[in-house]
């Protein structure tokens, strides 16, 4: 399972009392998944968690996973390929 936070305002949402922010981070969840594909398996077994700011200038962080993964998570949200070769 992933684990998503998502930050509006300075301000981080791990509950989901808003129904559009709900929406938001299951259509977040199910496109991250989507993504992260390839590398999905090695994603759910490390405690790491994605920091998704929806602010005026959206970006994604990645926190918690091993310098390895991290790489292949960021290759692969830059569009690059997941494994370096």
């Amino acid at each position: 399972m992933l684990q998503i936070t998502l930050s509006y305002k300075n301000r981080e949402y791990l509950q989901f009392e808003d129904t559009s922010l709900a929406q938001i981070a299951e259509n977040t969840q199910k496109l991250l998944c989507a993504l992260l594909e390839d590398i999905y398996d090695l994603v759910t077994k490390e405690a790491g968690r994605f920091l998704i700011y929806l602010d005026h200038h959206p970006k994604i962080e990645v926190e918690g996973f091993s310098n390895d993964l991290r790489n292949q998570i960021e290759r692969t949200l830059r569009g690059e390929s997941a494994y370096d070769y």
